[in-house]
Protein backbone atom coordinates (compact mmCIF):
# COMPACT_ATOMS: atom_id res chain seq x y z
CA UNK A 1 0.00 0.00 0.00
CA UNK A 2 1.55 3.47 -1.32
CA UNK A 3 1.61 5.86 1.94
CA UNK A 4 2.50 9.62 1.75
CA UNK A 5 4.25 10.15 4.60
CA UNK A 6 3.45 13.23 6.90
CA UNK A 7 5.69 14.38 9.16
CA UNK A 8 4.97 13.34 12.87
CA UNK A 9 1.79 11.67 11.80
CA UNK A 10 1.47 7.89 12.23
CA UNK A 11 3.85 5.72 10.61
CA UNK A 12 7.51 6.93 11.27
CA UNK A 13 8.43 4.36 8.94
CA UNK A 14 10.57 6.88 6.27
CA UNK A 15 8.96 7.01 2.50
CA UNK A 16 11.29 5.67 -0.28
CA UNK A 17 11.48 1.70 -1.66
CA UNK A 18 9.71 0.49 1.25
CA UNK A 19 6.27 -0.85 0.63
CA UNK A 20 4.26 -2.39 -2.19
CA UNK A 21 2.74 -0.91 -5.59
CA UNK A 22 3.63 -0.01 -8.35
CA UNK A 23 6.52 -1.18 -10.97
CA UNK A 24 9.02 -0.10 -12.72
CA UNK A 25 8.96 3.17 -14.94
CA UNK A 26 10.58 3.83 -18.64
CA UNK A 27 11.52 6.74 -20.42
CA UNK A 28 8.96 6.38 -22.88
CA UNK A 29 6.31 6.69 -19.96
CA UNK A 30 4.67 10.12 -21.40
CA UNK A 31 5.37 12.53 -18.26
CA UNK A 32 9.33 10.90 -17.86
CA UNK A 33 8.96 11.46 -21.70
CA UNK A 34 8.33 14.90 -21.71
CA UNK A 35 10.86 15.43 -18.45
CA UNK A 36 13.55 14.19 -20.13
CA UNK A 37 13.44 16.07 -23.50
CA UNK A 38 13.21 18.93 -21.68
CA UNK A 39 16.38 18.21 -19.66
CA UNK A 40 17.94 17.18 -22.58
CA UNK A 41 16.75 20.84 -24.40
CA UNK A 42 18.56 22.36 -21.34
CA UNK A 43 21.79 20.76 -20.75
CA UNK A 44 22.88 21.40 -24.41
CA UNK A 45 19.95 19.71 -26.90
CA UNK A 46 21.15 17.40 -29.06
CA UNK A 47 24.61 18.12 -29.95
CA UNK A 48 25.53 16.44 -25.93
CA UNK A 49 25.38 12.94 -25.72
CA UNK A 50 23.65 11.74 -22.14
CA UNK A 51 27.02 10.79 -21.12
CA UNK A 52 27.88 14.20 -21.05
CA UNK A 53 24.98 15.13 -19.21
CA UNK A 54 25.54 13.81 -15.95
CA UNK A 55 23.20 15.41 -13.34
CA UNK A 56 22.87 16.03 -9.45
CA UNK A 57 18.90 16.29 -9.34
CA UNK A 58 18.45 18.31 -5.90
CA UNK A 59 16.04 15.40 -3.97
CA UNK A 60 14.28 16.98 -0.61
CA UNK A 61 12.16 13.80 -0.83
CA UNK A 62 9.10 15.19 -1.81
CA UNK A 63 7.05 14.64 -4.30
CA UNK A 64 8.37 17.08 -6.91
CA UNK A 65 11.98 16.12 -6.69
CA UNK A 66 11.26 12.12 -6.35
CA UNK A 67 9.10 12.36 -9.92
CA UNK A 68 12.46 13.73 -11.20
CA UNK A 69 14.68 11.39 -10.10
CA UNK A 70 12.12 8.32 -11.28
CA UNK A 71 12.57 10.02 -14.53
CA UNK A 72 16.12 11.02 -14.60
CA UNK A 73 17.29 7.66 -13.50
CA UNK A 74 16.00 6.09 -16.70
CA UNK A 75 18.24 7.40 -18.34
CA UNK A 76 22.59 6.15 -18.44
CA UNK A 77 24.62 7.47 -16.74
CA UNK A 78 21.73 7.92 -13.79
CA UNK A 79 21.79 11.25 -11.66
CA UNK A 80 23.12 11.76 -8.36
CA UNK A 81 20.72 12.74 -5.51
CA UNK A 82 21.74 15.13 -3.73
CA UNK A 83 20.13 16.32 -0.64
CA UNK A 84 20.50 19.69 2.00
CA UNK A 85 20.32 19.20 6.05
CA UNK A 86 19.41 22.40 6.92
CA UNK A 87 19.98 23.36 10.50
CA UNK A 88 16.12 25.14 10.86
CA UNK A 89 14.12 21.91 10.64
CA UNK A 90 13.43 19.81 13.45
CA UNK A 91 16.29 17.19 13.51
CA UNK A 92 14.19 14.25 13.84
CA UNK A 93 12.48 15.34 10.85
CA UNK A 94 14.96 16.50 8.67
CA UNK A 95 16.82 13.38 9.70
CA UNK A 96 13.73 11.15 8.58
CA UNK A 97 14.02 13.45 4.67
CA UNK A 98 17.57 12.43 4.50
CA UNK A 99 16.84 9.12 5.04
CA UNK A 100 14.53 8.82 2.28
CA UNK A 101 16.51 10.32 -0.15
CA UNK A 102 18.87 7.76 0.56
CA UNK A 103 16.60 4.92 0.90
CA UNK A 104 15.63 6.30 -2.66
CA UNK A 105 18.95 6.26 -4.40
CA UNK A 106 19.20 2.53 -3.69
CA UNK A 107 16.31 1.79 -5.26
CA UNK A 108 16.99 3.65 -8.38
CA UNK A 109 20.46 3.18 -8.22
CA UNK A 110 22.10 6.79 -8.03
CA UNK A 111 24.78 7.89 -6.64
CA UNK A 112 23.94 9.56 -3.25
CA UNK A 113 25.34 12.51 -1.51
CA UNK A 114 24.35 15.00 1.47
CA UNK A 115 25.49 18.06 2.75
CA UNK A 116 24.61 20.45 5.53
CA UNK A 117 24.11 24.30 5.37
CA UNK A 118 23.76 25.95 9.02
CA UNK A 119 21.46 29.55 9.07
CA UNK A 120 19.68 29.60 12.27
CA UNK A 121 22.26 32.24 13.85
CA UNK A 122 22.32 34.35 10.57
CA UNK A 123 20.62 37.63 10.42
CA UNK A 124 17.11 37.98 7.98
CA UNK A 125 14.74 35.35 7.04
CA UNK A 126 15.32 31.59 7.76
CA UNK A 127 13.69 30.54 4.86
CA UNK A 128 15.17 32.76 2.58
CA UNK A 129 19.20 32.39 4.03
CA UNK A 130 18.38 28.38 3.81
CA UNK A 131 17.70 28.81 -0.08
CA UNK A 132 20.37 31.37 -0.83
CA UNK A 133 22.56 28.40 1.25
CA UNK A 134 21.22 26.10 -1.02
CA UNK A 135 22.36 26.07 -4.18
CA UNK A 136 25.80 26.81 -3.69
CA UNK A 137 25.89 23.82 -1.51
CA UNK A 138 24.13 21.87 -4.52
CA UNK A 139 26.36 23.10 -7.12
CA UNK A 140 29.34 21.89 -4.50
CA UNK A 141 28.29 18.71 -4.63
CA UNK A 142 27.31 18.38 -7.86
CA UNK A 143 31.17 19.16 -8.53
CA UNK A 144 32.17 16.98 -6.43
CA UNK A 145 30.53 14.03 -8.27
CA UNK A 146 32.00 15.19 -11.99
CA UNK A 147 27.87 16.75 -12.27
CA UNK A 148 27.50 19.60 -15.42
CA UNK A 149 24.07 20.35 -14.16
CA UNK A 150 22.02 20.64 -10.86
CA UNK A 151 18.34 19.52 -11.62
CA UNK A 152 15.58 21.27 -9.67
CA UNK A 153 12.08 19.47 -9.27
CA UNK A 154 10.48 23.12 -9.85
CA UNK A 155 7.05 22.68 -11.72
CA UNK A 156 3.98 24.49 -13.35
CA UNK A 157 2.22 24.93 -10.45
CA UNK A 158 5.00 26.25 -8.80
CA UNK A 159 5.38 28.43 -11.84
CA UNK A 160 1.59 29.95 -11.79
CA UNK A 161 1.68 30.48 -7.75
CA UNK A 162 5.12 32.39 -8.53
CA UNK A 163 3.76 34.69 -11.42
CA UNK A 164 0.59 35.00 -9.25
CA UNK A 165 2.65 36.22 -6.35
CA UNK A 166 4.55 39.16 -8.73
CA UNK A 167 1.18 40.04 -10.28
CA UNK A 168 -0.18 40.84 -6.51
CA UNK A 169 3.07 42.48 -5.82
CA UNK A 170 3.15 44.11 -8.87
CA UNK A 171 5.55 43.49 -11.71
CA UNK A 172 6.27 44.15 -15.23
CA UNK A 173 7.67 41.44 -18.11
CA UNK A 174 10.51 40.46 -15.88
CA UNK A 175 8.41 39.25 -12.85
CA UNK A 176 6.13 37.41 -15.28
CA UNK A 177 9.09 35.20 -16.17
CA UNK A 178 8.05 33.91 -12.98
CA UNK A 179 10.82 30.51 -12.28
CA UNK A 180 13.87 30.34 -14.41
CA UNK A 181 14.49 27.61 -16.73
CA UNK A 182 17.80 27.55 -16.14
CA UNK A 183 20.35 29.97 -14.79
CA UNK A 184 24.31 29.65 -13.89
CA UNK A 185 25.37 28.79 -10.07
CA UNK A 186 29.03 28.89 -10.20
CA UNK A 187 30.40 26.66 -12.32
CA UNK A 188 27.14 24.45 -12.63
CA UNK A 189 23.93 25.17 -14.18
CA UNK A 190 20.78 25.02 -13.09
CA UNK A 191 18.29 23.52 -14.23
CA UNK A 192 14.34 22.90 -14.16
CA UNK A 193 13.17 20.18 -17.03
CA UNK A 194 9.69 20.18 -14.55
CA UNK A 195 8.09 23.47 -15.41
CA UNK A 196 5.61 22.16 -17.86
CA UNK A 197 4.44 18.96 -15.96
CA UNK A 198 1.73 20.09 -13.23
CA UNK A 199 1.64 18.86 -9.71
CA UNK A 200 -0.46 16.52 -9.97
CA UNK A 201 1.03 14.90 -13.09
CA UNK A 202 3.85 14.57 -10.71
CA UNK A 203 1.93 12.31 -7.78
CA UNK A 204 0.43 10.16 -10.34
CA UNK A 205 4.14 9.74 -11.83
CA UNK A 206 5.00 8.50 -8.33
CA UNK A 207 1.72 6.38 -7.65
CA UNK A 208 2.49 4.54 -10.45
CA UNK A 209 6.10 3.77 -9.72
CA UNK A 210 5.35 2.82 -6.63
CA UNK A 211 6.59 5.08 -4.40
CA UNK A 212 5.60 7.47 -1.59
CA UNK A 213 7.00 11.20 -0.55
CA UNK A 214 7.93 13.34 2.20
CA UNK A 215 5.37 15.72 2.87
CA UNK A 216 7.04 19.49 4.30
CA UNK A 217 4.73 20.70 6.62
CA UNK A 218 6.06 24.37 6.36
CA UNK A 219 3.28 24.44 3.19
CA UNK A 220 0.67 24.44 5.19
CA UNK A 221 1.74 27.35 6.78
CA UNK A 222 -0.93 29.95 5.60
CA UNK A 223 0.92 32.61 7.04
CA UNK A 224 3.24 32.84 3.56
CA UNK A 225 1.82 34.34 0.92
CA UNK A 226 2.43 31.56 -2.03
CA UNK A 227 0.71 29.35 0.56
CA UNK A 228 -2.47 30.94 0.72
CA UNK A 229 -2.47 31.26 -3.00
CA UNK A 230 -1.64 27.53 -3.16
CA UNK A 231 -4.56 26.29 -0.75
CA UNK A 232 -7.23 29.38 -1.95
CA UNK A 233 -6.82 30.91 -5.04
CA UNK A 234 -4.78 28.30 -7.41
CA UNK A 235 -8.03 26.21 -6.34
CA UNK A 236 -10.72 27.98 -7.58
CA UNK A 237 -9.25 28.90 -10.95
CA UNK A 238 -8.43 25.05 -11.58
CA UNK A 239 -12.25 25.06 -11.34
CA UNK A 240 -12.33 28.08 -14.21
CA UNK A 241 -9.74 26.89 -16.13
CA UNK A 242 -8.05 23.03 -15.31
CA UNK A 243 -5.20 23.92 -17.81
CA UNK A 244 -4.20 27.20 -15.99
CA UNK A 245 -0.80 26.15 -14.79
CA UNK A 246 0.72 24.89 -17.65
CA UNK A 247 -0.92 28.28 -19.74
CA UNK A 248 0.87 30.26 -16.35
CA UNK A 249 3.90 28.29 -17.56
CA UNK A 250 3.81 29.17 -21.04
CA UNK A 251 3.48 32.71 -20.31
CA UNK A 252 6.53 32.81 -18.24
CA UNK A 253 8.24 31.18 -21.52
CA UNK A 254 7.25 33.74 -23.44
CA UNK A 255 7.78 36.52 -20.98
CA UNK A 256 11.28 35.46 -20.55
CA UNK A 257 12.10 35.50 -24.24
CA UNK A 258 10.78 39.21 -24.37
CA UNK A 259 12.84 40.17 -21.49
CA UNK A 260 16.06 38.70 -23.65
CA UNK A 261 15.05 40.55 -26.19
CA UNK A 262 15.21 43.62 -23.91
CA UNK A 263 18.23 43.31 -22.56
CA UNK A 264 19.82 42.64 -26.23
CA UNK A 265 17.72 46.55 -27.30
CA UNK A 266 19.81 47.56 -24.37
CA UNK A 267 22.99 46.74 -25.69
CA UNK A 268 21.77 47.75 -29.40
CA UNK A 269 20.75 51.02 -28.38
CA UNK A 270 22.09 52.78 -25.58
CA UNK A 271 25.35 50.95 -24.92
CA UNK A 272 27.03 52.66 -27.71
CA UNK A 273 26.45 55.92 -25.99
CA UNK A 274 27.37 55.47 -22.53
CA UNK A 275 30.23 56.41 -20.75
CA UNK A 276 31.69 54.34 -17.91
CA UNK A 277 34.22 55.34 -15.14
CA UNK A 278 35.35 52.85 -12.99
CA UNK A 279 31.50 51.38 -11.77
CA UNK A 280 29.64 54.78 -12.96
CA UNK A 281 27.86 54.53 -16.02
CA UNK A 282 26.70 57.89 -17.43
CA UNK A 283 24.77 59.29 -20.43
CA UNK A 284 23.70 62.71 -22.06
CA UNK A 285 19.74 62.76 -20.60
CA UNK A 286 18.89 63.60 -24.39
CA UNK A 287 19.99 59.93 -25.45
CA UNK A 288 17.78 57.96 -22.52
CA UNK A 289 14.75 60.61 -22.54
CA UNK A 290 13.04 59.62 -25.84
CA UNK A 291 13.19 55.75 -25.11
CA UNK A 292 10.61 53.64 -24.05
CA UNK A 293 9.85 53.04 -20.02
CA UNK A 294 10.44 49.15 -20.35
CA UNK A 295 14.09 49.69 -21.95
CA UNK A 296 14.90 52.33 -19.39
CA UNK A 297 13.61 49.67 -16.75
CA UNK A 298 15.59 46.98 -18.71
CA UNK A 299 19.12 49.48 -18.32
CA UNK A 300 18.59 49.92 -14.74
CA UNK A 301 18.34 46.02 -14.65
CA UNK A 302 21.09 45.13 -16.72
CA UNK A 303 23.44 47.81 -14.70
CA UNK A 304 22.50 45.58 -11.14
CA UNK A 305 23.71 42.35 -13.13
CA UNK A 306 26.71 43.38 -14.67
CA UNK A 307 28.13 46.01 -12.49
CA UNK A 308 26.68 45.00 -9.33
CA UNK A 309 26.90 40.98 -10.22
CA UNK A 310 23.04 40.85 -9.20
CA UNK A 311 23.53 41.44 -5.34
CA UNK A 312 20.55 43.67 -4.17
CA UNK A 313 18.37 43.26 -7.25
CA UNK A 314 15.54 41.71 -4.99
CA UNK A 315 15.53 45.16 -3.64
CA UNK A 316 14.83 46.54 -6.90
CA UNK A 317 10.77 47.92 -6.44
CA UNK A 318 8.67 48.63 -9.23
CA UNK A 319 7.82 52.01 -7.42
CA UNK A 320 11.08 53.10 -7.22
CA UNK A 321 12.14 51.75 -10.93
CA UNK A 322 8.63 53.62 -12.38
CA UNK A 323 9.86 57.04 -10.78
CA UNK A 324 13.53 57.04 -11.26
CA UNK A 325 12.42 56.27 -15.55
CA UNK A 326 9.62 59.08 -15.02
CA UNK A 327 12.40 61.62 -13.73
CA UNK A 328 14.75 60.58 -16.73
CA UNK A 329 11.83 61.38 -19.04
CA UNK A 330 10.68 64.48 -17.71
CA UNK A 331 11.27 68.17 -18.71
CA UNK A 332 12.47 68.75 -14.56
CA UNK A 333 16.01 70.50 -14.81
CA UNK A 334 16.53 70.43 -11.29
CA UNK A 335 18.84 67.54 -9.96
CA UNK A 336 17.17 64.51 -8.45
CA UNK A 337 18.29 61.44 -7.07
CA UNK A 338 16.85 58.02 -6.81
CA UNK A 339 17.73 55.05 -5.02
CA UNK A 340 17.03 51.70 -7.00
CA UNK A 341 18.05 48.98 -5.36
CA UNK A 342 21.80 48.44 -5.42
CA UNK A 343 22.15 51.76 -7.25
CA UNK A 344 21.73 55.53 -7.13
CA UNK A 345 20.97 57.15 -9.96
CA UNK A 346 21.66 60.90 -10.45
CA UNK A 347 20.28 63.40 -12.88
CA UNK A 348 20.26 66.71 -13.51
CA UNK A 349 19.07 69.32 -16.95
CA UNK A 350 22.04 67.38 -19.02
CA UNK A 351 23.31 63.94 -17.68
CA UNK A 352 21.87 60.73 -15.96
CA UNK A 353 24.94 58.80 -13.65
CA UNK A 354 24.21 55.32 -12.50
CA UNK A 355 26.52 53.91 -9.73
CA UNK A 356 26.82 51.63 -6.91
CA UNK A 357 25.18 52.61 -3.40
CA UNK A 358 26.87 53.19 -0.53
CA UNK A 359 26.13 50.61 2.49
CA UNK A 360 23.70 53.39 4.09
CA UNK A 361 22.03 53.74 0.63
CA UNK A 362 21.76 49.76 0.33
CA UNK A 363 20.59 49.41 4.09
CA UNK A 364 17.92 51.92 3.45
CA UNK A 365 17.11 50.55 -0.14
CA UNK A 366 16.78 46.65 1.59
CA UNK A 367 13.22 45.06 1.64
CA UNK A 368 12.17 42.52 3.76
CA UNK A 369 12.52 38.95 2.11
CA UNK A 370 9.89 37.07 3.24
CA UNK A 371 11.46 33.61 2.35
CA UNK A 372 8.57 32.90 -0.19
CA UNK A 373 10.29 33.43 -3.69
CA UNK A 374 11.67 30.58 -5.59
CA UNK A 375 15.45 31.27 -7.07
Amino acid sequence: ILTQYHPGVGDERNMAGRGGGGGAIQRDHPVVARILRRWRELTGGRRVRDEDRRTLVACSGGADSVALAVALATVTPKPVLGHVLHDIRDAAIAGADRESVECLSDRLGCGFAERSVFVRDEPGNLEANARRARYPALAEMAGEHGCRFVATGHHADDQLETVLMHLMRGTGIRGLRGVLASRPQGEVEIVRPMLEVTREEIEQLCTTAGLSWRHDHTNDDHGHLRNRIRHTLTPTLKRIEPDIARRASGLACVCAQVTELLSSLVDERLMPSVEIEGGEWSWGRDALRDQQDALLAELLRVYAQRVCLGSGMDTMGREQIEGCVGSIKSDETDPSTHRVGPMVVRIDAHRVRIEPAGEQDKNESRRTDDGEEYD
